[in-house]
Formats: C-alpha cells, sequence, structure tokens
C-alpha cells in the first residue's frame, strides 16, 4: 500500500499491515508534491496539483507524463484502468474528467452537470468508475458503452454524504468507501 505525506514532505511510503498494525517498508522521495495515487503493473502514477509523474517501482526512475498549468488542481486525482491502457484524471475547477493513453496523450476530455468540481477518481477492478464531486456533495458514476460515457449520480447528501474527497473499493463486499473532507464521517455505499 502507498500513502502520501504532508505537501511539504514530497514523500510517498510504502506500507504493509501485518497483525492489525501498520508497518513502514519504504519512503520514496519525490522531487514535486503528491495529491493523489494509483498503482498498476509496477508502476505508481502520481498527480500533484498540476502534473501526473510516473514512478516505476524496480527501477526507481519517474518521468512527468501529462501537464496543465493553465490554474491549479488541473491534476487532483488519478486512477488507471485494470489492464493499464488508459489513465484518469480529475480537473477539478474545469469540471472535467480526462482520459490519457499510458503515454500521456489525452484521448477526451468529459464535461457534465453532474461532474462539478470532481476531487477524486476511482476504479474497481472490473472497470466501473466513479468520482467524488467535494462541493457538490455527490458521487457519481461514469458509464462507457459504445465508446460514449454517461454520467449518473450514484449518492448524496441523502446518504448523509456532505464533502466526499477520497473513495476505496472493497471487492470482498462489493462496497464503496467515502471519506469526507471537514469532518471524521466515512459512508459506506454496498454497490448492486
Amino acid at each position: 500500500m502507498a500513502v502520501s505525506t504532508r505537501r511539504e514532505r514530497h514523500e510517498i511510503l510504502l506500507v504493509r499491515v501485518k497483525a492489525g498494525k501498520i508497518e513502514q517498508m519504504r519512503t520514496i522521495k519525490l522531487q514535486h508534491g503528491c495529491v493523489g495515487l494509483a498503482h498498476r503493473g509496477g508502476h505508481l502514477y502520481i498527480s500533484d496539483w498540476t502534473a501526473l509523474h510516473v514512478y516505476d517501482m524496480a527501477s526507481g526512475q519517474s518521468r512527468q507524463l501529462y501537464i496543465d498549468r493553465t490554474r491549479e488542481y488541473t491534476v487532483t486525482s488519478c486512477a488507471v484502468s485494470p489492464d493499464g491502457s488508459q489513465i484518469y484524471i480529475t480537473n477539478r475547477y474545469n469540471h472535467q474528467l480526462i482520459t490519457l493513453n499510458k503515454d500521456g496523450t489525452k484521448l477526451s476530455t468529459l464535461t457534465h452537470p453532474e461532474l462539478q468540481y470532481p476531487t477524486h477518481v476511482r476504479i474497481t477492478p472490473q472497470g466501473h468508475m466513479f468520482v467524488s464531486c467535494a462541493d457538490l456533495g455527490t458521487v457519481v458514476q461514469v458509464v462507457t458503452r459504445d465508446g460514449k460515457k454517461t454520467v449518473k449520480t450514484l449518492a448524496g447528501t441523502r446518504n448523509y454524504l456532505t464533502k466526499p474527497v477520497s473513495l476505496y473499493f472493497i471487492s470482498s463486499n462489493n462496497m464503496l468507501v467515502v471519506g469526507q473532507f471537514g469532518n471524521n464521517n466515512i459512508v459506506e455505499l454496498r454497490l448492486k
């Protein structure tokens, strides 16, 4: 498991849970910040507010994959498709979900009225995609059919969401765990 530290420290901690305790295995020092993490195929994908970096776990080499410095919060979160062929990033203030190929080339940009201020993107092993929109207090599901993406609200204030900022999927019981900003409440959404 990889965990980012405070913004000023520019590092990622690789940890594991053993006998109910967290053990630190390794620290990766970065030349940039880290606000979002994804892992696939021996690579860490790291968002730093305006750029996406890829870190090779075997070689320790890092490179910038994508950048958008038109304003702040253009690369706030990232997720990788189960087959590793596509990378998704949230652009918070432009209200976008951007799809990149594995080389960092922009394939598409999704905007939608229900996709406002996206803060986090999560993809399940089955390929289902969820995005939290903190300022709206919602979690949406992005569905791709016949090459077209549609957006539908999955949860909101009726599910006790206020400012959802992080998402974690538990495959064993098909549950999406939603962390929120500004309070200590976690909401569990059981998916069908």
